[in-house]
């Protein structure tokens, strides 16, 4: 199934009943298709996918239509001269349920066509066999986040725009209450049950929560491994932010090292024709295979096996522009475990990075080549969990949970329960409780009922 990119990071506040629904919907539309027509969903198709028995939602049907025409979806863009529009639309037109038939009936709203019809740039496609399975509306949108951002391998999105997207402004109040239910969920659930997962880094100013940086990964890779991620854009703009075919062809020269290193990665036609391989659809959704293999400029476009390879066998994603260096710091994350990037502090990644660009003869990240930028990631990694970078391997010696064989942190690591992370300090369990062992509830408070 294929979704504009807009319409991805929009706010969406439905149930996962719902975005079933519409996501079946989706999937039936065909790339050549100018117009929207009616259609149906099968209610025992939808349990089929979804795996779900409750036939509760013969009975929820009506109720699943009326919200739908009701509920409205948000959002925002940007004009030329960069202010910001918003902009709310009725995703249906019609919404239709006879009691007895088995199937609801609907028709898209005219004005949804800039996101689901013709799309030429800046989509994302996903296969609807993964989304139907995720079984919390949290899980189902942080899905579509990354999905969208596969071939560029991370996303650092506000906490507030993150609390946006998601439904999320006026619940979990407290931060550590939307890092367990929501952030810690989907991250869990989707490597459980997807395609893709990821990891993530809070990033603080102080004591308080501003950013979450997020780490994208293949399943068939483990995130030890780091993959070299490319800085955003060449003129400061804000990290992010979608990488269309306007910026892409900017103009900006590239530099000696830039070409050389690039000559052999997978871009443009070649990666989405790869992508289209490696996430072809059932025939429900097999629209979404064939939009993509047409696609040159979208921003999933990630090669079957995950990502281009540089250097000494450097795992390189995607360059969201033509004159762009490598983001040593998001590098170094995204070869950390989730254990790790809840222990370690900016500054210490930073200072690990000095180091192994002095170590390593590297002084300038900004012109540095592939190899030379997965050494420096490298001897960083090993430098954060205190090991010999001469004779460590991919993930350092480790395990997936980021402890040595023997179970514990290698001395000299910087992630001993004595680390000055930000996370670390476990700030964000304490914040407004009056008790530094409050837990929670053991459940969702405001999960809504499917």
């Amino acid at each position: 199934m294929v979704k504009a990119n807009q319409l991805i990071r929009g706010r969406i506040n439905w149930t996962k009943l719902e975005h079933r629904v519409v996501a079946m919907l989706v999937a039936q539309l065909k790339k050549e298709d100018e117009s929207f027509e009616m259609q149906r969903v099968h209610i025992s198709d939808l349990m089929d996918m979804a795996q779900v028995s409750s036939r509760d939602i013969y009975d929820r049907a009506e109720e699943v239509c009326r919200k739908l025409l009701n509920q409205k979806v948000h959002v925002r863009t940007s004009t030329d001269d960069g202010r910001r529009v918003y902009q709310g639309y009725n995703c249906l037109s019609t919404c239709r349920y006879v009691e007895g038939s088995g199937y609801i009936e609907a028709k898209f709203n005219d004005d949804m066509k800039p996101f689901l019809l013709q799309l030429k740039r800046q989509f994302t496609m996903y296969r609807l066999q993964n989304f139907m399975r995720l079984s919390s509306q949290h899980s189902m949108r942080m899905y579509e986040l990354i999905k969208m951002r596969e071939g560029l391998r991370h996303l650092c999105l506000s906490v507030e725009e993150l609390r946006e997207v998601l439904c999320c402004e006026h619940t979990y109040d407290r931060f550590s209450d939307f890092k367990r239910y929501v952030l810690e969920r989907a991250r869990t659930e989707i490597a459980d049950t997807c395609d893709i997962y990821f990891t993530y880094k809070v990033e603080r100013d102080g004591r308080t929560p501003v950013r979450v940086r997020l780490l994208i990964h293949q399943p068939d890779a483990p995130c030890t491994d780091p993959v070299l991620i490319w800085r955003e854009g060449p003129t400061g703009e804000r990290e992010g932010t979608e990488a269309g075919t306007e910026t892409e062809t900017s103009g900006r020269p590239q530099s000696r090292a830039r070409r050389s290193e690039t000559k052999g990665c997978e871009t443009g036609e070649d990666a989405a024709s790869t992508d289209a391989a490696s996430t072809e659809a059932t025939s429900a959704d097999a629209t979404g295979a064939d939009a993509t293999s047409e696609n040159a400029t979208s921003e999933n476009e990630a090669d079957e096996d995950g990502a281009p390879t540089g250097g000494d066998g450097a795992a390189v994603a995607e360059a969201p522009f033509s004159s762009s260096s490598f983001d040593l710091y998001s590098t170094v994350l995204s070869g950390l475990t989730q254990e790790e990037l809840s222990q370690v502090s900016r500054t210490t990644v930073e200072g690990a990075i000095s180091a192994a660009q002095e170590t390593e003869g590297v002084p300038w990240p900004e012109s540095a080549t592939a190899a030379e930028a997965w050494a420096v990631a490298r001897s960083a990694l090993a430098e954060l969990r205190g090991e010999d970078s001469e004779g460590q391997g991919s993930s350092g010696g480790q395990k997936s949970d980021g402890t040595s064989e023997c179970g514990e942190s290698p001395e000299g690591s910087s992630f001993s329960e004595d680390s000055p992370g930000e996370d670390a300090l476990r700030e964000e369990e304490s914040l407004g409780n009056d008790s530094p062992e409050y837990s929670g509830p053991s459940y969702d408070p405001t999960e809504k009922i499917t």
